[in-house]
């Protein structure tokens, strides 16, 4: 016969038995997940994109961000790194503010052996110090729009109005894009003057322009939104028709403008793409996958006739889900030198 009260306790015993081996292997699961600190300069609409991006990266692939603003100060970047640091995170994501700080958050993160990803922290003195980096070219970007005004402008004076004069990346737009539109002999770069990353200001130079240059015929500017600046300046001295505005970003108000005929063609690449490769990339390293030392951001020429074919500064689920099937070996690991590349 049987022991019907054995039966009961030996039921019960197994039961208790698989239920604390269950909160074990969920308490186990928890300790194993994976949380990484993703540090941006502001939370302007770039640097959030960006992040939201992140977050949906970090979500699909099982893993928690900490998320971190420097208010574009290197001391509060350098004390963000520092603090991910104590949190003992597993890895970091790091757009740096400055020249100066990028380098010791870099040094502090590989001293303490956790490995930080960069976005726009190219510098060969410390890829073996960190993961990798993933960037928009400014060689590839100016070179591309560039060569668009070459085949799309027939004759006339060309100008540019770009952003910061003394930061790397505005004056590397410009000379590539001088380079291209160099190779049409009937255009002729006539002016280059700055706008500060200022749609006001942009205004104001795009209003010297057409008092300067009455045969102008396209003017390069470094982001859509000063080229909104630009086109209004055009707009009130009757000339919009008479001047092509092209810029770079893909920024959700410059495909607005695109679509509305105003910015004619623009070198788009998005944010939230770029932030999701660099969670992506270095999630993939601390999971022991081998992944490149520097990516290019992904990046076209965005006009009327394919306005719809930009990838997104907002993420969504679509987008993000893409860039994790992303294959890495097919996008461009090297920076370019011209629209031949």
């Amino acid at each position: 016969m049987f022991n019907h009260k054995f039966l009961y306790r030996f039921g019960i015993t197994v039961l208790l038995f698989l239920m604390v081996f269950t909160l074990f292997q969920f308490n186990l699961q928890a300790a194993e997940k994976l949380r990484i600190a993703y540090i941006r300069p502001t939370n302007e609409p770039y640097y959030k994109f960006g992040f939201d991006g992140a977050k949906m990266m970090a979500d699909l692939m099982g893993v928690e961000i900490l998320g971190y603003i420097s208010d574009m100060k290197p001391e509060k970047e350098i004390a963000s790194v520092e603090d991910a640091i104590t949190q003992q995170v597993d890895g970091i994501v790091l757009m740096s503010v400055s020249a100066s700080a990028m380098p010791i958050g870099i040094k502090k993160a590989y001293e303490a052996k956790i490995p930080i990803f960069m976005i726009f922290g190219y510098n060969e003195e410390l890829m073996d110090k960190m993961v990798g980096t993933v960037q928009a070219d400014c060689n590839l970007s100016g070179s591309i729009i560039g060569k668009w005004v070459a085949e799309n402008i027939p004759e006339g004076d060309v100008a540019v109005i770009m952003g910061l004069p003394g930061r790397g990346d505005a004056e590397c737009y410009r000379d590539a894009f001088i380079r291209e539109v160099n190779k049409n002999p009937k255009l002729k770069v006539v002016s280059s003057v700055p706008g500060d990353w200022n749609r006001q200001k942009a205004f104001t130079q795009m209003e010297n322009l057409i008092t300067g240059f009455p045969n102008l015929k396209a003017v390069f500017v470094q982001n859509e939104d000063m080229a909104l600046g630009a086109i209004k300046a055009l707009e009130e001295a009757g000339k919009a028709d008479q001047v092509a505005i092209v810029s770079q970003n893909g920024a959700p108000y410059g495909l607005e403008s695109i679509a509305a005929g105003g910015i004619k063609a623009t070198v788009g690449w998005s944010c939230s793409q770029e932030a999701q490769l660099a969670v992506r990339m270095l999630v993939e390293h601390i999971r022991g996958k081998e992944v490149p030392k520097l990516t290019i951001t992904p990046m076209k020429v965005i006009t009327k006739d394919n306005v719809n074919e930009a990838v997104p500064w907002e993420p969504t689920m679509e987008s993000t889900t893409a860039t994790l099937n992303l294959d890495l070996s097919k996008l461009r690991h090297e920076f370019a030198m011209g629209a031949g590349y």
